[in-house]
């Protein structure tokens, strides 16, 4: 359900890590930063807005700062997830059909998107969030982080 895809550290030198980030398959890559504690995307009144991609799989590495992710898949055994990214954590692979938002740490984040776009992908197309009620879902899980932490990073924008 949850992947993570992990550098590979090739050269160390003291105080300097070399590391390669590919993505199989990647043929885009977007650089998304937050300043602050941004919501990506913002609520449309009450509701929360997703992202879902119809011709993209995202592999989203935070570079700087902190990330928390909310993921709803009907095809996963677990749809909701709430997932914790920082700079030590892989990229996240969110694959078409997922909806997906971001909450940046109160110092924001960087983050890269190694994107996998398919022969269709319309940039016009893809980038249009969805109003969702998550009150109805069952029990999100969690990768990264705790219930608990979650609401402290969501009121506070830090882990305790």
């Amino acid at each position: 359900m949850i992947k993570l895809h992990d550098p590979r550290t090739f050269r160390t030198t003291k105080g300097v890590r070399f590391q390669d980030i590919t993505v199989p398959g990647s043929n885009g890559i977007d650089l998304v930063e937050h300043s602050g504690p941004a919501v990506s995307p913002p609520r449309s009144g009450l509701l929360k807005q997703f992202y879902v991609h119809a011709h993209q799989t995202d592999h989203n590495r935070v570079i700087q700062g902190t990330r928390l992710f909310e993921l709803i898949f009907p095809d996963w055994e677990t749809p909701h997830w709430y997932v914790y990214l920082d700079a030590d954590t892989g990229a996240l692979e969110i694959p078409p059909g997922c909806l997906h938002r971001s909450v940046s740490g109160k110092n924001g984040s960087l983050l890269l998107n190694h994107a996998v776009r398919d022969e269709h992908y319309d940039e016009a197309k893809e980038f249009n969030p969805v109003s969702m009620i998550t009150a109805d879902l069952i029990p999100a899980r969690y990768y990264g982080i705790t219930p608990s932490e979650v609401g402290h990073f969501l009121q506070h924008g830090t882990i305790q």
